[in-house]
């Protein structure tokens, strides 16, 4: 299944980074191409993300803000899916609406990656991460407190062995775990508000990866990585949770 039907997802991330270089003084590191390259990849992203979007309108050097994203390009508007590019790095992003692994997020990745190299030349990739970032809101599980909440929806707890002084109202939990063959995953659970300041559990698994690497690797990667990914949300959460995403 490449999307549940209700599934929690707030916005899903690729992100991939390539080395920079130092510059003639040798003291900063930047990316040289970059605003030359830009022209070339604004053009090749027209026919699928027509409109551009400059995200600081400061007029500074962009070797002060190396592996941030300093341009958007959307399909139309504000509409989503985004590619962003800064030097050095370049992301997609995706939210719930119209997230389709198979049918947009995957084949946004192909057109991005093809773009890149076509603006730069061949790239020499150094690291990559695929993020998924899923909310719920607490009240449609009946919820009581933070404790109960996450005792019965995820495979996960937690116990203060102190006398709390009044109600948990917040926490946060990381964990990272070392893979095989695909990097490191990183789950994050922690609590958080809404657009109407509703209370909602977060949780955030992110996997990343550090290796020189061509497209057709960031390819192969790609799709190992969705697989672990996936694996591990269901593994998360408790049966009725899960189910409640179907």
């Amino acid at each position: 299944m490449s999307k549940l039907p209700n599934a929690p997802l707030q916005e899903v991330i690729f992100e991939i980074r390539w080395p920079l270089q130092p510059d003639s003084t040798g003291k900063f590191l930047t990316d040289p191409e970059f605003p030359f390259v830009l022209g070339k990849f604004d053009a090749l992203m027209k026919d699928k993300f027509p409109y551009r979007l400059k995200k600081h309108s400061i007029p500074l050097p962009s070797s002060l803000f190396n592996y941030q994203t300093l341009y958007q390009f959307w399909e139309a508007g504000q509409t989503w899916p985004v590619v962003q590019i800064g030097p050095g790095i370049a992301t997609v992003n995706d939210t719930d609406k119209k997230y389709d692994w198979e049918k947009n997020f995957l084949p946004n990745i192909h057109f991005t990656l093809q773009a890149l190299e076509k603006s730069y030349g061949s790239i020499d990739y150094s690291n990559v991460s695929l993020r998924y970032i899923d909310v719920v809101r607490v009240a449609d599980y009946g919820f009581k407190d933070w404790q109960s909440f996450v005792h019965n929806n995820i495979n996960f707890s937690f116990e203060n062995h102190f006398d709390t002084p009044c109600e948990l109202r917040e926490f946060n939990f990381q964990q990272s775990f070392e893979t095989n063959n695909t990097g490191r995953i990183t789950v994050t659970f922690s609590t958080g508000k809404n657009k109407r300041n509703e209370d909602t559990f977060v949780w955030q698994t992110n996997i990343a990866h550090s290796e020189h690497l061509n497209r057709e690797k960031v390819l192969s990667w790609l799709k190992l990585a969705h697989i672990e990914v996936s694996n591990l949300f269901k593994k998360i959460c408790k049966d009725h949770f899960y189910a409640s995403f179907k």
